[in-house]
């Protein structure tokens, strides 16, 4: 007869015990400082003969995990990003964008060392907030069709897509250091259909991503 009192007992008190281990060994909430550096271009149709350009990012950022393994990472940040292309006998034309990025991550975390690989993933929306266009020195506008976008502004589109990442996690006590490589697809045109000659204009980009938090 004693043995279900105590059965009870052990019970009652390990719950609580556990519920407190789990939130004591995986439940954090970090802020942290994020930058990186990658290569953009567009994808233009009808095709056009463009490279990629170079590009920054800076911001801030929150990472949120309450189980082992998944995650989340809002981050708010400036990028700039844009694209080359060749005119042939005119030369090389530049166009740059400058964007307020904001992009929710969920985000895959393995194992529990200091060392973490992880896998990250979520839409971004990009709102531009300036440009900047470099024609080349013996471009000449009767050239080219009266409907291109040489030489004109673009209107304003706000841009979205999705952006993966792959890397690891560095974990020091309260301070987490995370560096990753990452790939954007954008799923809208950065030029109106219909305002050039190009019906379609998707932005990519690829590079590398550093991130330090600090647990709150």
């Amino acid at each position: 007869m004693l043995r279900f009192p105590l059965y009870l007992f052990l019970l009652l008190t390990a719950a609580p015990l556990a519920g407190q281990a789990d939130t004591v060994n995986f439940r954090r909430l970090q802020f942290g400082v994020v930058g990186g550096q990658h290569y953009s271009e567009i994808d233009f149709t009808p095709n056009r003969d463009v490279n990629t350009i170079e590009g920054r990012s800076y911001g801030i950022a929150l990472r949120y995990f309450d189980k082992q393994l998944v995650g989340f990472q809002a981050e708010i940040s400036y990028e700039s990003a844009g694209w080359l292309e060749d005119l042939t006998d005119d030369g090389v034309y530049r166009r740059e964008t400058e964007y307020v990025d904001l992009q929710i991550l969920t985000q895959f975390s393995v194992g529990q060392g200091w060392i973490q690989p992880m896998l990250q993933a979520g839409p971004y929306v990009s709102i531009p907030i300036g440009e900047t266009e470099t024609l080349p020195a013996s471009f000449d506008p009767s050239n080219y069709p009266t409907n291109t976008y040489y030489g004109r502004e673009l209107d304003f589109r706000i841009n979205y897509g999705l952006r993966a990442g792959l890397g690891f996690n560095l974990e020091f006590g309260p301070v987490t250091i995370q560096i990753d490589g990452r790939y954007l697809q954008g799923f809208s045109n950065i030029i109106k259909p219909g305002a050039s000659d190009a019906s379609t204009s998707i932005r990519r980009a690829f590079g590398g991503h550093l991130g330090l938090f600090y647990a709150l």
